[in-house]
């Protein structure tokens, strides 16, 4: 007890310096500033400097990380309270944490690489964390797979960027005199293979399928991942590189292309979840399509201020989201939405707080995630184009089945529309219910008594500890004023507001909402409405899943049984034929050594005779 509570001390106490660390940075006034680490590293290929960088990009995105982490640590000490692997859980976050500061204030692109990579491997440890579970197992293992897919593509991109300015330094290389002296090919290209990273990264489509099913991990690990490191990390590279990434418009349509389909696909996807976690995580991936999104189609001249405003907004709510949706599941043991239905009466200050998350999500004014998304369609909007069309009316589109599915899970999880009694759905079997952590659990049950028709259970509700309650009410500022706060001049860049597109989405959003309550008012779950083989197709990710394991998971297992046998059946028959033959040697040899005196003078006399005779035939 005392170690788990050292862990704890040391993991919260470490994420709160980083926290004020970060704050004194933004607090500088956003001026430019290089550490150096090692200095300039000459190589055969260039320069390699590995130093850092503070400016206002970068202090502004290391505030919302350090507040996120800070959040998921201090909530940790009460969600994994029985963990006993905690101390490695903690330290594991903190790693996290770190590899995504890292990145935030690398000025190296391999600096940056070291914390990419390390966030892999921790993602890898955190989503299989209860690791006794062959699904939490599995989970980990396909979300560091997936994304080393695009990991190659990032690592190639930066030895491309070395190879054609000589360094890897994100300062020299953003510089207008040396993104001059690229070529638009080694720009292409460049921006086309770290795009490819980011794809993997940020769980975009089509590497976009590990991110559902790494909900097997704990819950806050999902509110970190999702909201504040590796989602996030792939958006915010591109944001700082955003000089480079404008050089390559073919890259860019490339990118704006992507996030349209993953914006909208992953949208429909969430619609048919039922499951909260995996509704999150489908949202994520929407969400994170409207900041690269932007990227893709940002004006120069606006820089990266309107994806860095929904990178800040997306943490915010996200996060909240996320921590609520676990402090529910902490009363009832289930994350499924019908066995969360009635939480208001369970727990009514953390509904309130998943209500804003919600409706932050869903758009609607003045709530941050309405600012964040109408500085993108603004953007899109001022591109033109055809990708900033494309952007526009798929962003659109979005925030409407955005505010559906959002209407949806409130309507199925705070008043439990059609549940009754809120677990009734959960209880009514008598049986158990997955947990939040993976374990099974048998429902909550208190007194009973008799009624007319029987034995009735009474609920007894677990109270929402406050080391899980107060990160909700601070996550609950930023999620509600965050984007009227980040409007001013801590982003770096400019926002353009347009009353037409910022009116088209609140209208959308707010016809969403309501068309969601008329049709829950005929049915339980509006998703009903739709045919069943279209929500088994929505449900099912539309077959991306299925479709990877046949066209890329199978062959690669069958070429590496073909390979292993064979190494098997033919490298190794050579390795065998010769200990085979060194084995019939030896056994030769052993039977000529017999122990016996007799035969070895018989072999000496033998001997002596051909040696003589050998004599004798030589003169």
């Amino acid at each position: 007890r005392g170690a788990r509570r050292a862990a704890a001390s040391v993991a919260v106490l470490g994420t709160a310096g980083a926290l004020v660390a970060a704050l004194a940075e933004l607090a500088a006034g956003g001026v430019e500033t290089g550490i150096t680490l090692l200095g300039p590293v000459p190589t055969g290929a260039g320069v390699v400097n590995l130093d850092l960088r503070a400016d206002r990009l970068s202090a502004v995105v290391a505030v919302m990380v350090a507040v996120v982490a800070l959040c998921v640590q201090v909530y940790s000490t009460a969600y994994q309270h029985h963990d006993p692997r905690y101390r490695a859980y903690a330290a594991t976050v903190s790693l996290f944490t770190a590899a995504m500061l890292l990145v935030v204030q690398a000025d190296d692109l391999l600096l940056l690489l070291v914390g990419w990579e390390v966030m892999g491997l921790c993602s890898y440890l955190l989503v299989g964390h209860d690791s006794q579970r062959e699904a939490a197992r599995r989970a980990a293992v396909k979300a560091f797979l997936t994304t080393r897919v695009g990991d190659v593509g990032f690592v190639l991109g930066t030895v491309v960027l070395l190879a054609g300015a000589g360094t890897t330094s994100i300062t020299v290389l953003l510089r207008p005199e040396t993104l001059a002296g690229l070529s638009p090919a080694t720009c292409t290209a460049a921006v086309l293979l770290l795009v490819a990273g980011v794809v993997g990264k940020s769980a975009q489509f089509p590497l976009h399928t590990w991110l559902p099913d790494a909900m097997e991990g704990p819950t806050p690990v999902s509110a970190l991942i999702h909201a504040a490191t590796m989602v996030a990390a792939g958006g915010y590279v591109l944001a700082r590189l955003l000089p480079l990434v404008a050089t390559a418009p073919a890259a860019r349509a490339t990118l704006a292309v992507v996030a349209a389909v993953s914006m909208l696909g992953a949208a429909l996807a969430a619609l048919a979840q039922d499951d909260l976690k995996r509704v999150l995580a489908w949202s994520t991936i929407s969400q994170v399509a409207y900041l690269l999104a932007a990227i893709a189609v940002t004006p120069a001249d606006l820089g990266s201020a309107p994806s860095v405003l929904h990178l800040l907004s997306h943490a915010g709510f996200k996060a909240l989201l996320f921590l609520a949706a676990g402090a529910l599941a902490h009363q009832v043991h289930t994350t499924s939405l019908a066995g969360l239905a009635g939480s208001w009466r369970r727990a009514p200050l953390v509904t309130v707080v998943f209500t804003i998350g919600l409706a932050s999500l869903a758009g609607l004014p003045p709530l941050s995630g309405f600012w964040s998304k109408e500085a993108v369609l603004g953007a899109a909007e001022e591109a033109g184009g055809w990708t900033g069309h494309l952007v526009l009316v798929t962003g659109l589109v979005t925030g409407l089945v955005t505010a559906v599915y959002a209407t949806r899970t409130w309507l199925l999880v705070v008043p439990g529309a059609g549940s009754g009694d809120g677990l009734a759905l959960v209880s009514a079997g008598g049986g158990a219910e997955r947990a939040a952590d993976g374990d099974l659990r048998p429902p909550e049950v208190g007194a009973a008594g008799v009624g007319l028709l029987g034995p009735v259970a009474v609920e007894v509700v677990e109270p929402v500890p406050l080391a899980m309650l107060a990160p909700l009410l601070l996550l609950a500022v930023p999620a509600s004023l965050g984007g009227l706060l980040l409007l001013g001049p801590v982003v770096p860049g400019a926002v353009h507001l347009s009353a037409v597109t910022g009116g088209l989405a609140a209208g959308l959003s707010l016809i969403g909402v309501v068309a969601t309550a008329l049709l829950a008012r005929a049915r339980p779950d509006p998703v009903l409405a739709l045919a069943p083989r279209l929500r088994g197709a929505m449900a099912a990710g539309f077959g991306v899943d299925a479709a990877t394991r046949a066209v890329v998971v199978r062959p690669v297992r069958a070429l590496a049984g073909l390979v292993a046998a064979g190494d098997r059946d033919v490298v190794d028959a050579y390795v065998r034929g010769a200990a085979a033959s060194v084995r019939g040697a030896g056994w030769a040899l052993r039977r000529t050594q017999t122990g016996g005196t007799t035969g070895y003078l018989t072999w000496l006399a033998v001997g002596a005779v051909v040696v003589a005779v050998a004599g004798v035939g030589l003169r």
